[in-house]
């Protein structure tokens, strides 16, 4: 006899019919025709009858109709009216773009449907979000962002950080002694301690006879830090192993784990500031690598190409001998492309990249910006700086001053706020570059950002510093450049250049502009400064020329009268350089470089070094000490600065048999090194991967090739894209992967150095709806103290902005200040929104309370509905696509649930809150009480009534 408990048979209809009871009750909330114990008529909802086609929908939005249409929506439902037709006119403009989004996703639209497709799009989004903030409604509201209780940013400032843990040093046990640590192995660490510097010499051979573990020599660096009486000491940070398991005989077997790995961790003190430096250092080189496959599945018009940029240190090379490298790191995934690399004169390095997503926690506004990286000697990321460009911008050349400031150029397409404008740039809302030039302190904040072009494309792709503060931009462009003392030249981009330097109220000023070139494409390549003299290297046409001015700047000390931090009056004088002149110098071709490049221009010990790559094996350069091997060849050529003594030329070539390319040259002490793609028979070195690259050595002296190697990647490919060699960036240091120079434990707390916003960006509050909007504005001295103070005054102090920490960061976190404080944060307008680069969601952050079971809002104003919509969606790419689709099922929904909360008021139906979603209270109906007292009929059949 098969037995069962009754009690989960009855369970499991009443379950069934509190369900039926919920739905009929949601039924009967959309029928037109019903009316709840208030009187009020719900309609019923548009979902639920005739839908239009969605291409018809598709149709009238390319034609032109308006997405938002009360009339409309009132026409298809005659009945409607208040919030439900405020709503119902939301729903019909969403499921508009709706259709849009799901049109864009199919096979076979064309590009220039989906620009259609997107313009209609991003007109729809703004409708629907002008409609929104400014709609009045009785017992609901809307909002286009999120509804919270509070907004935390995802975007964080640093905090001083008193701490430093290397690289891996060693894998193996705990008490085993470190090979590297063996032989002669010392380093110096300098500690400043209120204003008194001190060395303190860590000699590993004072050790004597003690094995050189891990711990033992941690307790040594201690020791010597405690007798020179300072708090900064060493420990060791240790990874354990990973298990490892082995399947035999299909049983599974435990393996000794792998060794662990052991680094160094340096805690810091804030009272100390800690210097290192190691004898006889050798020369560093830094190379950037672009690795893989550019065409997997061997299909050219498929985008399957998966591209790792990594960054490689290594030690010095010897003839036959590779360079030994000391660490090889994999950059992030979002840089695209790496353009200059250089160190500074901490020991530092400086990475110029492009990139196309979120880098080191910064957000980019467009498709592409530029970020400025810099690391430690030991491949530690010091910090981020991204340009905040609105649409896209690239980064071509960087300098670095003697003092420690940078420099980088490149174009901008689209806005950037904050920038300090020419007098005829590009359209901000338009696709034709501008030139731009960024200047930042030795700290990494900004000092000002130019950007100045002519009426067609221009852009910066050299720059260097030169004496008296100037900053020497040159570039190419297709039409004139104002202020310019020459024209451009016919034909299609013309080479220029431009003095900059920082005015009296601190912002930039262009001191002059020269243009030059020939009748062909032109651009220049490098820029070098020695004293009043600028040297500029350009490909004219297919010709290598240097040309040489001398500008002569004039600096003065005015007074200056400004409005300072407090807002007091003051004036003070300021020194700096009002003007510049100039008067062309020499000039000198060096010959046709037959389809190759000029990749490098530099002066090292008072000589012009320029390198690159051609098939031209008879440059017009003096004394070849190597000849060219045929095909494309590198060369360096060295020469007197004046450019017209050919007494000390001195020329090399470098290559094999194939065609070899440069992308990047470095010079230090007479020995230049050459990066690029390498041919067949390089230097008779065998092929590694599919398609190498290769650094070289080369002594410019003799020719020589005194280090050279071939260089592989990912999937067999790699293309070296940049070189920077410090000539003292090798040492004992790197044993112990400490980095050479002062160690940063600070960083700047500015939001323009932290973050992607910049100066000028804004974002909008208001404490009620409808309420006047108060714009907030990101000024280039704003902390999160100062933008909390800021956001505090702009509600009247309805919101509580805190600070909150994840990791190293702190964060802003926005809430009401009181129970019925409601804050609405909206973007900013005119393309100068920051929410996202702040990390803040758009919307209304209100507090809440239950309501007969419903989560509502404790101001007592109604239940906010919010659509999460991104007003930057892009239906441009799969990804886009993918975002819109699934941005607008998210906002439909959230009509629905409003629709669905708004009739079960109006039918008097009490909704407890979300963990007892499923019970509905109030009468149910009939013929269901029915159903249940058949249900308990048949079980007590069934059950003798037991």
């Amino acid at each position: 006899m098969i037995t069962f408990d009754s009690s989960l048979l009855l369970g499991y209809y009443q379950a069934k019919t509190a369900g039926q009871a919920a739905n009929a009750a949601a039924t009967t909330g959309s029928s037109s025709s019903s009316s709840s114990s208030t009187g009020k008529t719900v309609p019923s909802a548009p979902w639920t009858g005739k839908a239009t086609e969605p291409s018809e929908l598709v149709k009238a939005a390319l034609n032109g109709r308006k997405f938002v249409d009360e009339g409309a929506a009132q026409a298809a439902a005659p009945t409607i009216s208040g919030d439900y037709k405020k709503l119902f006119a939301a729903y019909q403009a969403l499921n508009t773009l709706s259709a849009i989004a799901n049109r864009s996703a199919e096979k076979g639209v064309t590009d220039s449907e989906i620009k259609r497709l997107q313009a209609a799009f991003s007109k729809g989004l703004n409708e629907v979000n002008g409609y929104v903030q400014n709609l009045s409604t009785d017992g609901m509201r809307l909002t286009t962002g999120a509804v919270m209780t509070s907004d935390k940013s995802s975007v964080g400032v640093p905090k001083n950080n008193y701490g430093y843990v290397t690289n891996k040093i060693y894998s193996g046990q705990v008490d085993d002694e470190v090979p590297t640590f063996q032989g002669a192995v010392s380093f110096t660490m300098s500690v400043k301690k209120f204003g008194v510097s001190s060395d303190v010499t860590m000699d590993l051979s004072e050790m004597g006879s003690t094995p050189r573990t891990m711990s033992n020599v941690v307790t040594f660096f201690n020791g010597k830090l405690a007798a020179a009486g300072f708090d900064t000491q060493f420990a060791v940070e240790r990874t354990v192993g990973a298990e490892r398991t082995t399947t035999v005989n299909g049983q599974t077997v435990k393996l000794p784990p792998t060794g662990d790995d052991f680094a160094l961790r340096i805690r810091g003190d804030s009272t100390e500031a800690l210097t290192f430096s190691a004898p006889a250092p050798k020369p560093a080189v830094y190379i950037t690598t672009a690795a893989g496959n550019p065409d997997p599945d061997k299909k050219p018009e498929t985008d399957d190409a998966v591209i790792e940029n990594t960054l490689t240190k290594y030690g010095p090379g010897t003839a036959g001998t590779p360079g030994t490298k000391v660490f090889s790191d994999t950059l992030e995934g979002t840089i695209s492309s790496v353009h200059k690399t250089m160190t500074g004169p901490d020991g530092s390095l400086y990475v110029l990249a492009d990139v196309d997503g979120t880098t080191s926690s910064q957000t980019i506004k467009g498709d592409q910006d530029v970020a400025l990286l810099k690391y430690d000697s030991a491949g530690k990321l010091l910090y981020a700086r991204t340009l905040g460009a609105a649409n896209t911008a690239t980064g071509y050349n960087m300098a670095i001053s003697a003092d420690g400031q940078v420099a980088i150029a490149g174009s901008v397409a689209g806005g950037l706020s904050g920038a300090a404008n020419g007098p005829i740039n590009s359209d901000s809302a338009g696709t034709v570059t501008d030139s731009f030039v960024t200047l930042y302190n030795a700290q990494g904040d900004e000092t000002w950002t130019v950007r100045r072009g002519g009426m067609l494309e221009d852009e910066a792709t050299a720059v260097a510093f030169g004496q008296d503060g100037v900053v020497y931009v040159g570039g190419r462009t297709k039409s004139d450049i104002p202020g310019s003392a020459t024209g451009a030249t016919a034909g299609g981009y013309d080479s220029y250049l431009t003095g900059f330097a920082t005015d009296i109220a601190g912002t930039p000023k262009a001191l002059f502009t020269t243009h030059f070139g020939s009748e062909n494409e032109d651009t220049v390549a490098g820029i070098v400064v020695n004293g009043t003299q600028v040297v500029v290297a350009s490909k004219e046409g297919s010709e290598a020329m240097l040309r040489s001015f001398d500008v002569t700047s004039s600096i003065v000390t005015e007074d200056r009268t400004y409005l300072n931090d407090k807002e007091v009056w003051v004036t003070a004088p300021v020194t700096y350089t009002k003007s510049a002149t100039f008067t062309e110098g020499s000039t000198r071709d060096l010959g046709t470089l037959k389809g190759g490049n000029l990749a490098g221009l530099t002066i090292d010990n008072g000589q012009l070094y320029v390198g690159g790559s051609t098939t031209n094996g008879a440059l017009d350069v003096n004394n070849q000490t190597t000849a060219a091997s045929g095909g494309s060849d590198g060369f360096v050529a060295r020469m007197s600065l004046d450019l017209t003594d050919k007494s000390q030329d001195t020329l090399a070539y470098y290559g094999g048999t194939g065609d070899d390319t440069v992308t990047g040259m470095a010079v230090s002490n007479g020995q230049a090194w050459l990066v690029g793609s390498a041919g067949k028979d390089l230097a008779g070195q065998p092929t590694v991967g599919d398609k190498d690259g290769y650094v070289a050595q080369i002594d410019v002296a003799t020719g020589a090739a005194t280090w050279e190697q071939r260089l592989t990647g990912k999937d067999g490919y790699a293309t070296p894209t940049s070189i920077a060699v410090d000539a003292s960036g090798s040492s004992a240091l790197d044993i112990f992967g400490i980095p050479r120079g002062k160690m940063e434990f600070t960083q700047s707390d500015k939001i323009v150095s932290s973050t992607s916003a910049r100066a000028g960006d804004t974002f909008q509050v208001r404490t009620r709806a409808r309420g006047t909007l108060t714009t907030i504005k990101i000024a280039a001295e704003d902390t999160l103290d100062t933008l909390a103070d800021k956001i505090r005054k702009a509600t009247g102090f309805a919101a509580k902005v805190e600070f909150a920490s994840s990791g190293n960061s702190r964060m802003l976190r926005i809430s009401p200040s009181q129970t019925t404080s409601t804050v609405e944060i909206l973007p900013g307008k005119g393309g100068t929104d920051v929410l996202e680069a702040l990390g803040l969601k758009p919307g209304i952050v209100r507090n809440t309370k239950t309501d007969h079971g419903q989560t509502v809002s404790a101001d007592g104003k109604g239940p906010i509905y919010g659509f999460s919509l991104d007003t930057g969606l892009d239906l441009t790419d799969d990804a886009g696509r993918k975002l819109a689709t699934a941005a607008m099922t998210k906002a439909l929904s959230a009509v629905r649930t409003a629709y669905r909360e708004m009739a079960d008021t109006a039918n008097g139906v009490k909704r407890d809150d979300a963990t007892k979603s499923s019970h509905v209270d109030g009468k149910v109906p009939t013929y269901l009480t029915n159903q249940i007292a058949n249900y308990q009929a048949a079980l007590n059949r069934l059950t003798g009534g037991g």
